[in-house]
């Protein structure tokens, strides 16, 4: 299969590794394993033998599964280093109509507020709490509408660079990139994991889009 046909993804935690392989023509799930560890939570000078051993033992299994060499794969981490971090950003726009590159300007202005501010940090996601527009509020984004000013209310959910270089060189090790993050604290906060689901499932259903407030 093609890196195409098939999603990879993987959950880490101090309590448990698993692993998932999903096709992408119809969300099944073809592959799965975990494995029960224990570890003092994740930081940066976490030790992690114990998932260079998970990696070791499964990446073979999923090669073989797949007829293909796993080359791409979608973390999960929970970890207390995560921290989040709200911006408010005020545009003056003169009674004319919001156009999206004015969102996108907001936004982007905030992303270099935070780079500048916070340089150890990685932004994984970006959540656009509200839009406030002549005293309304809106969750959805408010296009055409005729303002004096537009302000936006941005959620960033960040991991330490120190420890997302790590955990990617490891992977570097099995010639395996790393294309997504996703912070495991926020994807349950916005989705309610089921019984008959696992964070893996619910991590890619963000990744699709499930929450139309993050960009």
């Amino acid at each position: 299969m093609s890196k195409k046909e098939i999603d990879v993804y993987l959950d880490i935690n101090e309590k448990k590794l698993n692993i998932c392989v999903f096709k992408n023509i119809d969300d099944s799930l073809i592959f799965f394993n975990e494995e029960d560890i224990s570890i003092n939570s994740i930081y940066e000078n976490t030790d992690f033998k114990v998932l260079e051993r998970f990696l070791d033992n499964n990446v073979k299994k999923i090669e073989k599964k797949i007829n293909s060499f796993l080359n791409n794969i979608f973390l999960i981490i929970d970890t207390p280093k995560t921290q989040s971090i709200c911006i408010s950003l005020m545009k003056k726009l003169d009674n004319k109509k919001i156009h999206q590159k004015d969102i996108k300007h907001l936004i982007q202005d905030a992303k270099q507020q935070i780079a500048s501010f916070y340089p150890e940090l990685n932004i994984v996601h970006i959540i656009v709490k509200k839009y406030v527009v002549n005293d309304s509020e809106f969750t959805f984004i408010p296009i055409d509408i005729v303002c004096d000013k537009i302000s936006v209310e941005i959620e960033f959910i960040c991991l330490p660079k120190n420890l997302i270089k790590k955990i990617e060189l490891l992977f570097n090790n099995f010639q395996i990139t790393v294309d997504k993050i996703t912070c495991s604290s926020y994807a349950k906060s916005v989705i309610n994991i089921s019984d008959e689901e696992n964070i893996c499932q619910i991590a890619r259903k963000l990744n699709k889009g499930f929450n139309k407030q993050e960009v």
